[in-house]
């Protein structure tokens, strides 16, 4: 009886034993093959999300960009009055709530014997298409010598020269304008612009954040924010990365990476968050 005793005793063993090297082999081929597939799916998964943010922001401002472009083209057709008239149609030809305002900018005596003679119309409360004439008045600076329209007049023809984010009395929202150069008769005649309101950037970072179940946040080169962030909270589109680096590990991320990022390169790296999760951080850049 003892000597079955310790047959069982042994089989048993050797069967834990088994159970054991199973285990431990299972454990080990998840980490080795499994895993590394699974995050290189989900690395995929969550690049692809951002593309998309991507492709969005580069199909709006394609859209301006042809808006521009057909008022570039208008403007040296039509005599001094009828631009007047003409101009809020072509700012507002999509009926796009996120083009703010647009004008034209002749050089000075371009247009007429004036200096300055612009026409520029923005969106008032009500969202209606208004006039604004101060940058003919005497109180205003010339506009030709600003520095978005010497850069619109130095872009390369049909292209738009985009203004970092800015926001001042005119508008609520913090905006961008693609200032594009007008050209008639062969000669430079001025500058167009069309103004942009950013919100919608807030949409598409919600959006995309609910997705991956991650954080995202869109920012200029120089760390200037452009969306709202839904773990910090509040308003801090304009604010810059390293105002915010304390607040969240996330953001201290971004300004990491925004000294290590180059050209269109993926910037990665790996951090533990506060509760002890492990997260991936990218840096992509958009065009």
């Amino acid at each position: 009886m003892s000597s079955l005793k310790t047959i069982q005793a042994r089989y048993t063993l050797i069967f834990i034993a088994f159970i054991a090297v199973i285990f431990v082999l299972t454990e080990e081929g998840i980490r080795h093959f499994i895993t590394p597939k699974l995050k290189a799916s989900e690395e995929q998964l969550v690049l692809g999300k951002v593309n998309k943010i991507a492709e969005t922001i580069l199909f709006e401002l394609a859209k301006v960009e042809a808006q521009s472009r057909s008022i570039t083209q208008t403007i040296p057709l039509l005599d001094s009055d009828t631009i007047d008239t003409v101009v809020p149609g072509l700012v507002d030809q999509y009926g796009d709530p996120k083009v703010f305002g647009g004008g034209i900018w002749p050089l000075a005596q371009k247009r007429s014997e004036r200096d300055k003679h612009s026409t520029f119309f923005h969106r008032d409360a009500g969202g209606r298409m208004t006039v604004n004439t101060y940058w003919n008045s005497d109180a205003a600076p010339n506009y030709y010598e600003q520095p978005w329209h010497r850069a619109g007049q130095q872009a390369p023809r049909g292209q738009c020269a985009w203004a970092a984010a800015y926001k001042d009395d005119a508008s609520a929202q913090p905006r961008t304008n693609c200032a594009m150069a007008i050209n008639k008769d062969g000669a430079l005649f001025g500058v167009s612009t069309i103004d942009v309101t950013l919100g919608f950037f807030n949409k598409l970072v919600a959006e995309k954040e609910k997705e991956i179940q991650g954080e995202v946040m869109i920012v200029e080169p120089d760390g200037k924010i452009l969306s709202n962030q839904s773990s910090i909270g509040g308003e801090i589109v304009l604010k810059n990365v390293a105002e915010l680096a304390d607040q969240s590990l996330f953001v201290s991320e971004i300004r990491g990476g925004l000294s290590k990022i180059g050209g269109d390169a993926l910037f990665k790296s790996q951090f533990q968050a506060e509760d002890g999760d492990d997260w991936t951080f990218y840096l992509q850049p958009i065009e």
